[in-house]
């Protein structure tokens, strides 16, 4: 298949939805996978959400999430 790549590390599910939604709006299709991440010391393991794309879509994926981390920053 084709190699998919991370376009988009979320803090957690729900900003990672938001992410893909925007995606979508442009049609572009995405994956969210879960990543545990390496375990910091001894603290807590915090899961990171990455958002994929197709490796074909990632340059247009990039323009949406600048897109999208602008519009977000904005907001109060």
């Amino acid at each position: 298949g084709e190699s998919l790549v991370k376009v988009y590390e979320a803090q957690h599910e729900a900003e990672a939805q938001m992410v893909q939604q925007a995606l979508e709006a442009e049609g572009i299709d995405s994956y969210v996978e879960q990543t545990p991440s390496p375990l910091d010391g001894l603290t807590t393991i915090r899961e990171g959400t990455e958002v994929q794309v197709r490796s074909a879509d990632a340059g247009r994926a990039g323009k949406v999430i600048e897109r999208f981390n602008a519009e977000r920053r904005q907001r109060p």
